[in-house]
């Protein structure tokens, strides 16, 4: 029976890569913390979005601008596509302009930084 070629993700090979003997372990542990900082975690992202089903009003809360800050951009652009996509019997999905509101939101939070 022949064998299937699987694709590996880059994130596999990255790991591979650091199991290496000849990499160091300051070099590993730099790495793989690096790498923990750069987005919200999925929890945050979850509550995020339960409190912005109350709409862009949601905004002006302080616990919402705090999971808000954490979101990388990559993430902020998979938030606006799912609260364009909520179902009406969990909340009125948004509208552009709403859209426009949080990620000037976001802007305004990152340049804080």
């Amino acid at each position: 029976m022949p064998r299937r070629k699987v694709k590996i993700s880059d994130e596999t090979w990255r790991i591979w890569r650091l199991l290496d003997p000849a990499v160091s372990f300051g070099r590993v542990w730099t790495e793989l913390n690096e790498q923990r900082g750069r987005e919200a975690a999925s929890a945050t992202i979850d509550a995020l979005m339960y409190s912005l089903r109350r709409g862009v009003n949601a905004l002006s809360n302080q616990n919402t601008l705090g999971r808000l800050a954490k979101l990388d951009e990559w993430q902020l652009i998979d938030v606006a596509a799912r609260l364009q996509k909520f179902k009406p019997e969990i909340a009125p999905a948004w509208l552009p302009d709403q859209i426009e509101i949080l990620a000037t939101v976001w802007r305004k939070l990152h340049e804080r930084r």
